[in-house]
């Protein structure tokens, strides 16, 4: 394995959710930090398609935290790990709540930032 859990079990099927639940898990952290990134982007450069586009990627971002969860909730309950194993669950699962935290706060950016557009433009109009 690597090292989200560096030594393997027994079971073969556990590693094996283990390791699609890391894989979930980076994709979703790389997914926030591109939203935050671009609506911090789009709100220093006024570009509301930017972030109309961050708005876009909330389903998305929900999606990974309800799979995740799931699927880390489905690990608890077949697998019954102990120790390190099952702090290493319980983490990720926290984990999901708190991405999921922040690009809210990345979506919160992107609705400001149109919103000001919006009100800059029927200001000048």
């Amino acid at each position: 394995m690597d090292g989200f859990n560096s030594a393997p079990h027994i079971s073969r099927k556990f590693d094996v959710e283990l390791s699609s639940i890391h894989d979930k898990i980076v994709a979703m952290g790389n997914l926030v930090e591109q939203q935050l990134s671009s609506a911090l982007q789009a709100f220093t450069t006024n570009n509301i398609d930017l972030a109309i586009e961050v708005l876009k990627q909330d389903d998305l971002v929900d999606e990974f935290e309800e799979v995740i969860d799931a699927e880390c909730i489905s690990t608890i309950a077949l697998h019954q790990p102990t120790g390190c194993d099952l702090d290493l669950l319980v983490s990720v699962i926290k984990v999901t709540n708190e991405l999921e935290s922040i690009a809210a706060k990345a979506e919160g950016i992107a609705d400001i930032t149109i919103r000001l557009n919006q009100r800059t433009v029927d200001l000048r109009g």
